[in-house]
């Protein structure tokens, strides 16, 4: 049996001599961040209701006055972020301290009785651990269940800021469409009146800034607008008669200034060229332009191939190449979300809002079809779509 004299006055000693050994202990890097005071914690209160229940060779320490020291304890370190492995290496320097502090006493026993009072040593602290693995558990779980409410009601938060974010933006395009499309317009006017006078050079390149920033400027406002409204799914097919090699002829012409302005060589094909298909013409004409104008953006020089095919019975196929800087590996899974944009600052390329190709992907598969990208950094890239389509004999 452990020594009577063995008591309270001994615990200070104990919890001190812990408090050194949970700082020194290099497994126990949660006290790294702690004071010697938040590490002290409850400790001397812990060390007390040990050293009762063994002075006392009491194994129901549930009587002892002290014994929500370990709860606390376990409430305590998880606030201090400890690790359930961190505190039971803390319980496991505590009943090294003990051992050490009641050696002299065990080595007057015999060996029946000294294995004894390890054993109530061991009984004890496991107990007292248990206790405080409970309280640790318990707050873990009231934390975890705060948690999810609070997930809850931010998800609920988020909804209702994605729809307020619709309406904002619903008013937002509206009140900036008007003035752009005025500067647009009187821009366009007044560049063709110069044109007419022999305006200088230099006003006349003003003048071109002022209407292609107003251009770039309505675009993004349109695809946020046009994107919102895909994901929110605000959206109706209008299907009709489309003569699909017309189509790609007034996309090609729409662009041929941009074409023209960066001295790319664009070449278009059409099979069969009388074709007549169903689909939405807005929707597809949007693919096809979105497409081009990317290819146009990324291509500093060289050549855009434009090819529309058709594969099979019911399905088209349109295939925009370029000769353009091209997409890195790890970025090829990412161009069709919104907003991502590849670092292309070395590449002397203009950079977009990251729109362009999410529309894209988005029309794709509200056509029910399917995108391909095939890119090679430094080469060029080759978007292949295919949807589809009514065959109008």
């Amino acid at each position: 049996m452990v020594d009577r004299n063995f008591s309270l006055d001994d615990s200070d000693s104990i919890a001190v001599r812990l408090i050194q050994a949970i700082q020194q202990d290099s497994t126990i890097t949660s006290s790294d961040f702690l004071t010697q005071e938040a590490i002290r914690d409850n400790l001397p209160a812990l060390c007390r209701t040990v050293v009762r229940a063994i002075a006392e060779h009491n194994v129901d320490f549930m009587v002892i006055a002290e014994v929500d020291g370990e709860q606390k304890h376990g409430v305590n370190r998880l606030a201090q972020n400890f690790t359930l492995e961190e505190i039971t290496r803390e319980f496991f320097l505590l009943k090294k301290i003990i051992i050490e502090r009641l050696k002299p006493q065990l080595l007057e026993r015999s060996v029946t009785e000294a294995i004894d009072s390890m054993a109530l040593v061991d009984l004890i602290i496991n107990r007292i651990m248990d206790n405080c693995f409970e309280s640790y558990a318990a707050a873990r779980q009231v934390q975890v269940e705060a948690l999810h409410q609070q997930i809850y009601f931010t998800n609920q938060e988020i909804r209702r800021l994605v729809v307020d974010h619709q309406d904002n933006l619903e008013y937002l395009a509206h009140e900036i469409k008007n003035p752009l499309t005025s500067i647009i317009g009187y821009s366009d006017l007044y560049l063709r009146q110069q044109k007419e006078y022999a305006a200088t050079t230099n006003n006349l390149k003003h003048i071109k800034q002022v209407l292609q920033q107003g251009r770039n400027a309505l675009r993004i406002v349109n695809d946020s607008v046009e994107l919102a409204e895909y994901q929110q799914g605000n959206f109706k097919l209008k299907v009709g008669r489309i003569e699909i090699c017309t189509l790609l002829e007034d996309i090609v012409l729409s662009l041929k200034s941009d074409v023209e302005a960066k001295n790319i060589h664009l070449i278009t094909a059409c099979n069969p060229e009388n074709l007549v298909i169903k689909t939405d013409y807005l929707r597809l004409q949007q693919i096809v332009t979105n497409l081009l104008t990317n290819a146009i953006r990324y291509t500093i020089a060289g050549t855009i191939e434009v090819i529309c095919n058709r594969v099979e019975e019911n399905l088209l196929e349109i295939k925009v190449a370029d000769t353009g800087v091209g997409i890195a590996p790890q970025h090829r899974d990412r161009v069709f979300e919104p907003r991502f944009r590849s670092n292309l600052s070395q590449q002397n390329v203009p950079e977009g809002v990251g729109l362009g190709l999410a529309i894209v992907s988005q029309l794709v598969d509200i056509l029910g079809g399917n995108i391909k990208l095939d890119s090679e950094l430094g080469m060029g890239s080759t978007f292949t779509v295919q949807i589809p389509v009514i065959i109008c004999k």
